[in-house]
Order: C-alpha cells, then sequence, then structure tokens
C-alpha cells in the first residue's frame, strides 16, 4: 500500500507540473479545456466572495445590521439557485465530455452577473 500511495503522490505531482503549463490560449483537448476554465472559475470565485466582503463590512460601518441579514439570506438563497441552474446545465450535456466545461461555464456567467449586482448594491445609498 505505501508503494500506491507514493506512485500516487507522484502522478499528483507530475499531473500538478503540467497544469501549470498548459496553455490556456491553445487548449485543445478536453482535459485542457477543463483545467483551464476550473482557473478562470476560481478567480472569478475569488472575486466575487471579496465584493460581497466588502458590501457587508461597509454595511458592517452603517450599522445596518436589518440590511445585512436581508442581503445575507438573499446571498444564500442566490447560492441554491446558481448551482440548481447550473446543475441543469450539466444535466442537458451529461451526454457529452463537455457536461464540466458546460457546468463551469454556468457557475462562472452567473458569479460574474453577482459580481455587478453586488457592486451595484454596495454603491447605492
Amino acid at each position: 500500500m505505501p508503494c500506491f500511495r507514493t506512485a500516487a503522490v507522484a502522478l499528483l505531482a507530475l499531473s500538478l507540473d503540467a497544469s501549470a503549463a498548459t496553455d490556456c490560449a491553445n487548449a485543445s483537448n478536453t482535459r485542457a479545456i477543463e483545467e483551464c476554465a476550473a482557473r478562470e472559475q476560481k478567480a472569478v470565485e475569488a472575486k466575487l466572495n471579496t465584493v460581497y466582503q466588502d458590501v457587508m463590512r461597509r454595511l458592517a460601518g452603517r450599522d445596518d445590521a436589518a440590511v445585512r441579514r436581508k442581503l445575507q439570506s438573499a446571498q444564500r438563497a442566490w447560492i441554491a439557485f446558481r448551482k440548481a441552474d447550473c446543475d441543469a446545465v450539466y444535466e442537458k450535456w451529461s451526454g457529452g465530455t463537455i457536461r464540466g466545461t458546460m457546468f463551469v461555464g454556468c457557475m462562472q456567467r452567473r458569479a460574474e452577473q453577482r459580481i455587478k449586482e453586488l457592486e451595484d448594491f454596495g454603491a447605492g445609498g
């Protein structure tokens, strides 16, 4: 069993090295496309979380607990909506290898839209 773990760790290390070298502008196979989509999605998720936390901090500075609670509730509902919506996209494409990329693309588009909504919310009044 220890040899298997060592081999698995070595393979993981090799795949991480390979992923760092993936040229997303020229990704041409499913693995590379999914890897690049996941990288982009990770960056968008980080921005979404930052924008949400910034808005919540601004609201805390105004001592507006009711608005914070409502926004937190709305964000939780949005997270559930996005997951259900993108699950439907995944299911639509379930017969092909593109299903993962379509799911990640859906999650990213929804996150980008939500970022704009939160930025608008935070800029208002």
